[in-house]
């Protein structure tokens, strides 16, 4: 009688440690799953925040290039190859610099791809857009306050492709297109392209006095 009560006993805490650890295994999978879950989700978010701040880069290298260009008295050489900015701050003199997280620019092969990108755009013909680099500098060269990690921006200017003068290198109808891309970390890049015009206006109460009035006419995400 005690013989098979001791078995029993036996059997029972078997199947008593039995079930314990196959508990223990659900709940060790269920962390894993739960810990890979939140480590993706970090990542994700990590990698949205890197994306966006790009973008604001973006767009914050077009407003100063717009700044730059609002200054001109004439855009007829701003398409010109040898058109670049005249601020130090937004060149840092660098032909191959590297984004924030170490990824090497090569600014003359991404000027390369520029142009292909826009060639398979529009046929060949003598008012087809030509790409020269404008300016490129870390951001926070530019926009005092931003942190060390802030994206690199690169911008580069063209002649607009409805202007039928026959020379892409020389601006005759006061429109020219601004493209910046920002490359941030984590491998995030974002790119803006606007379409400006410039035209002569009278000053606000002063009689005689002109000013360059710039207006965006179109403005796009590049994807």
């Amino acid at each position: 009688m005690n013989g098979a009560i001791t078995r029993r006993l036996r059997r029972d805490r078997g199947s008593v440690l039995l079930s314990a650890l196959m508990i223990i295994v659900l709940i060790a999978t269920l962390g894993a799953a739960l810990g890979l879950v939140v480590s993706t989700e970090l990542s994700a978010a990590a990698n949205y925040e890197g994306s966006e701040r790009a973008l604001y880069a973006a767009d914050a290298a077009i407003e100063r290039t717009i700044g730059e260009l609002r200054l001109l008295s004439t855009w007829a050489l701003v398409p010109a190859p040898s058109a670049t900015t005249s601020l130090s701050d937004f060149d840092d003199g660098q032909s191959v610099p590297r984004a924030p997280d170490g990824l090497t620019l090569n600014l003359a092969q991404l000027t390369s791809r520029r142009q292909a990108e826009s060639d398979a755009l529009y046929p060949n013909s003598p008012n087809r857009p030509v790409w020269h680099l404008f300016a490129h500098a870390p951001l926070n060269r530019i926009v005092p306050g931003v942190d060390a990690a802030s994206p690199y921006v690169v911008v580069w200017i063209s002649d607009d492709v409805d202007e039928v003068d026959g020379d892409p290198g020389i601006d005759s109808n006061d429109v020219v297109v601004i493209h910046a891309e920002a490359f941030g970390i984590r491998g995030g890049k974002r790119a803006v392209e606007v379409t400006m015009y410039r035209e002569e206006a009278m000053a606000a109460g002063l009689p005689g006095v002109s000013r360059s009035d710039v207006q965006v006419l179109a403005w796009h995400e590049v994807r």
